[in-house]
């Protein structure tokens, strides 16, 4: 009869999601997973079959919780052109407040790893294919609305907003705020 397990998975996943979100996949140690999520190597092994299933899982977790969390006011909104610009200055200023310090794991993990992992690019797909389709439903109401020219490409928009919010997730931790300021007016002005 297997054993019951001792912890919440989900609990587990989050605690590596911050771990992996601060060191990268690299620089984070069985022994530092073990340590932070609370639960011991036979565990880790047991649950998520290595250091990288745990690292998929997280990945998984941190796409629902950006879902869940940053994109709610776009997913909800009526195609207001503003509520992207509220989405990218809110971006900016969750990283330049502390509250996400090290900008967004996905981005990070497109520049860490090495993306001919299938499976890791999958989840990076995946999460960039949901920012794409989030952006292009906004973009779809804003057209409807008026606020875009009748032959605005909005999967180009789309795509252009995807490289515009992963290249804010870098710059954010290091520019000053008038730079994002300006880079998020351009941003909004190559819209029009």
């Amino acid at each position: 009869m297997p054993r019951q397990k001792q912890y919440d998975e989900e609990a587990v996943i989050e605690k590596a999601v911050q771990v992996f979100w601060k060191h990268g996949y690299a620089g984070t140690s069985i022994r530092e997973l073990e340590s932070k999520m609370g639960i011991n190597q036979f565990s880790i092994y047991s649950s998520f079959g290595s250091k990288k299933g745990v690292f998929l899982r997280a990945l998984a977790n941190y796409k629902r919780r950006v879902k869940e969390i940053f994109l709610s006011d776009l997913l909800n909104s009526d195609g207001r052109l503003e509520d992207i610009r509220k989405f990218l200055e809110a971006f900016v200023d969750s990283v330049r407040s502390g509250r996400t310090p090290n900008g967004c794991l996905m981005a990070n993990t497109a520049m860490d790893l090495d993306t001919h992992d299938q499976e890791v690019k999958v989840q990076l797909t995946l999460f960039f294919e949901l920012l794409q389709a989030v952006f292009l439903e906004v973009l779809t109401k804003a057209k409807a609305r008026g606020e875009l020219s009748p032959q605005a490409n909005i999967n180009q928009y789309a795509n252009y907003l995807l490289g515009c919010t992963e290249g804010l997730a870098v710059t954010a931790k290091v520019l000053e705020k008038e730079q994002l300021e300006d880079f998020i007016a351009v941003t909004m002005a190559a819209l029009k």
